[in-house]
């Protein structure tokens, strides 16, 4: 991390801790629900498979920026989906950095080639070994670890929604983290309880 990033976060803390500042700091655009997957925790995937236009997205941009958010996450749907016209995502993460943001993340599943060496850290989904992996999201564990071995930067990091489907699982994901090539971290989050994935959650 530059020096300057670090300046501000830590002044950012400051203010947080010792002055009770409520300020934003972190922020998501969301650049499309459109996705190649249908996966069994999933309920917001494919409601209206809008590719949004790179104008709103800008904008949107733009706004959190005004807001002071400075750690900017692209999510989808499935985020390298996204194009519009000679536009890709790969312009997104960078005119998101000329702008000013100091961190930017970009959430996928991983089903496509990896390369996006401009993104800080790109939040891959792996959901266990291959078994309890693919029970959630498909015959799709073998293509991502080949697109994780063929990526062109180490800025990976698992991302993994644990579940009753996989809830045994965490050891296995953090030592494929560990001996993986081109994944620098891992991290974890519990499924969300939309009303038609209940029997999922903890």
């Amino acid at each position: 991390m530059k020096l300057s990033s670090f300046m501000h976060f830590a002044g950012f803390g400051i203010k947080t801790v010792l002055f009770r500042k409520k300020e934003p700091i972190l922020g998501t655009v969301i650049v499309t629900d459109k996705c190649n997957l249908k996966c069994k925790h999933c309920s917001v995937n494919n409601i209206t498979a809008v590719v949004h236009p790179y104008v709103q997205i800008r904008k949107e941009m733009q706004q959190l920026y005004d807001m002071g958010i400075r750690i900017l996450f692209f999510c989808g749907g499935e985020t390298f989906l996204w194009k519009d016209g000679d536009r890709t995502l790969r312009d997104l993460v960078v005119e998101a950095k000329e702008m000013g943001f100091l961190i930017v993340n970009v959430v996928t599943n991983g089903t496509f080639p990896i390369d996006l060496p401009e993104a800080d850290l790109i939040l891959l989904s792996l959901d266990g070994d291959r078994e309890r992996h693919n029970a959630v999201r498909g015959d799709t564990y073998d293509t991502i670890m080949e697109n994780i071995k063929n990526a062109t930067s180490d800025n990976i990091c698992f991302y993994m929604a644990i579940n009753q489907i996989n809830k045994d699982a965490v050891k296995h994901v953090c030592l494929t983290a560990r001996d993986t090539k081109n994944v620098r971290a891992v991290s974890f989050n519990f499924h969300t309880p939309y009303p038609d994935t209940k029997e999922l959650a903890l």
